[in-house]
């Protein structure tokens, strides 16, 4: 009965000090988020920079790797096996394409337009790319034409145009910048059709780029012609991989934890120094050192624990904006230095208490 009386009154002692604001526990709170809070949101914001990077280098092409016929041009790739490379882990999309007969518009007659067939596979590679398709949701089928095109002949996504073969509905638009990548669909009609037979180029989205991945294309090309093939970069302009591992080792707030797990100390340790001559005169009147840890680590937690709530809040919208993958893995990066600051405060709160001692009451009078 005795030590529930104790740890009752402990628990009182502690909730009256954190309702009067004895131990400034706002105070306290508002450090925490602009420190320890301010430190994670940082080292989240360098870590969406990282994957912001990453995605530009895929969404700009640098991630594709094409198979290409040898000099003869003719059918080296085999369409089918091309398509099925989208299965293998690390391939996120393939397909090949092969040039086809230009396509003449009634709006542009004295143009031959350059026009591939391609697999389907090959438009879910120009979409991972960073093409951005639009695409007619009723269309069964139908020709895909460049951005700049699709801009020239003035129509859009589920358009008509009058070839001379007769009428094509425009399926779908694509949009291909200039940003370093191969210009060969930059100006060009795309007409699907079935993966069986014959192709020029396998073109295929590895992420992330690996030499064992890029290997497996040579798989796409015919028996007997894999000497005849080369493969090489979409778009060699950022490099041949993105250090995306390398660059999040090296980022400026790769030390987070630590420099929260810092700040969380001194305040831990501050918050109780401040209040040395409140412990040291409580240690006088007998009050045993036990039941005074007890009660200014309730209420630290009390406050860190409010802290921490709204800290790993708004850490959630700092992951997610601007964040081109999943918030969660990003969040649970500065979850961990907020984690790594929460628990030095409370180290650096038993520390200070067990600082503090009886003997320094009276110089702990004269400074205060």
């Amino acid at each position: 009965m005795t030590r529930r009386m104790r740890a009752s009154s402990v628990c009182s002692e502690a909730w009256r000090d954190v309702v009067t604001g004895t131990g400034r526990p706002g105070l306290l709170a508002v450090l925490f988020l602009l420190v320890v809070g301010g430190v994670a949101a940082a080292d989240v914001r360098a870590v969406v920079g990282v994957l912001d990077s990453a995605e530009q280098f895929r969404r700009s092409g640098a991630a594709v790797q094409v198979l290409e016929a040898g000099a003869d041009g003719g059918g080296a790739v085999d369409g089918a096996a091309c398509d099925a490379l989208a299965g293998t882990d690390g391939v996120q999309a393939a397909g090949a394409l092969r040039l086809a007969e230009p396509t003449r518009v009634a709006t542009l007659p004295a143009q031959d337009l350059t026009t591939y067939e391609v697999t389907p596979g090959l438009l879910e590679v120009v979409r991972e790319a960073g093409g951005r398709t639009a695409a007619d949701a009723g269309a069964t089928g139908g020709l895909w034409l460049s951005a700049d095109l699709a801009e020239v002949l003035g129509t859009r996504p589920g358009d008509e145009v009058l070839t001379r073969s007769g009428p094509a509905t425009v399926a779908g638009v694509y949009r291909w910048p200039e940003d370093g990548r191969a210009r060969s669909l930059g100006f060009a009609v795309l007409a699907p059709v079935a993966a069986g037979g014959a192709f020029t180029q396998c073109w295929a989205q590895t992420w992330p780029v690996d030499e064992d991945v890029t290997g497996l294309l040579y798989t796409g090309a015919r028996a007997g012609r894999t000497a005849d093939a080369t493969v090489a970069q979409l778009n060699p302009a950022l490099g041949a991989a993105h250090p995306t591992p390398d660059l999040l080792a090296a980022r400026a707030t790769a030390l987070a934890p630590v420099a929260a797990a810092v700040a969380g100390l001194a305040l831990g340790f501050g918050s109780t120094r401040v209040r040395r001559l409140e412990i040291a005169s409580a240690l006088h009147a007998r009050v045993p050192r036990s039941h005074l840890t007890w009660q200014h680590l309730l209420e630290t937690v009390a406050w860190l624990a409010a802290a921490s709530l709204v800290a790993a809040a708004a850490l959630v919208w700092v992951a997610g904006v601007g964040n081109p993958g999943p918030a969660w893995p990003t969040w649970v990066a500065g979850s961990r230095t907020l984690g790594a600051g929460a628990a030095a405060v409370v180290l650096g709160t038993l520390a200070g208490v067990a600082a503090t001692r009886e003997r320094h009451l009276f110089r702990y009078f004269k400074e205060r």
